[in-house]
């Protein structure tokens, strides 16, 4: 039996996570790949210290992980010195979390290792591929936001 169109788009997208897994985990050096995307996350709150800071709550919605996922990464990159943690002042039942200089060290290192390794991705693929592929993917993002957020509100018919 054939498959559809959709089951090999998904497929192939299954597939290339579990491959591209691997080569971003080796890239992040020291950091787990959970603890990259936590600090590349905290980093990208608040760039250049300016902007709205990152809370923790905001970190597992990000991450589509629980909070107690999150709290584990966040203690040990705490423990670490990567980040620090406070109660945010208007919201007393809101963490703050802020990268420490340490903290912005090893996500500077592993962003190096991380885009080197992509570098070589795209160089093995070439321009033409890599700028349609982008293409692609970007799309494909906006399409699946689209649909996300019609499911979500109970539009699940539209988001066909």
């Amino acid at each position: 039996m054939e498959q559809s169109n959709g089951a090999r788009l998904l497929f192939s997208l299954m597939r290339m996570r579990r491959q591209l897994a691997p080569l971003i985990e080796a890239g992040v050096g020291e950091l787990s790949h959970g603890e990259y995307l936590v600090l590349r996350n905290v980093a990208r709150g608040r760039p250049g210290g300016v902007g709205e800071p990152v809370r923790a709550a905001k970190l597992s919605e990000l991450l589509k992980v629980s909070r107690p996922a999150v709290t584990r990464v966040l203690n040990g990159l705490e423990n670490r010195g990567y980040i620090t943690r406070r109660i945010d002042k208007n919201d007393r039942r809101s963490i703050i979390v802020e990268l420490t200089e340490a903290g912005r060290k090893a996500l500077e290192a592993a962003d190096e290792k991380v885009l080197s390794v992509a570098d070589r991705l795209a160089a093995r693929l070439g321009d033409a591929h890599t700028e349609k592929l982008i293409e692609l993917l970007d799309r494909l993002a906006e399409i699946y936001k689209d649909m996300a957020g019609k499911m979500g509100r109970g539009h699940e018919e539209e988001a066909r």
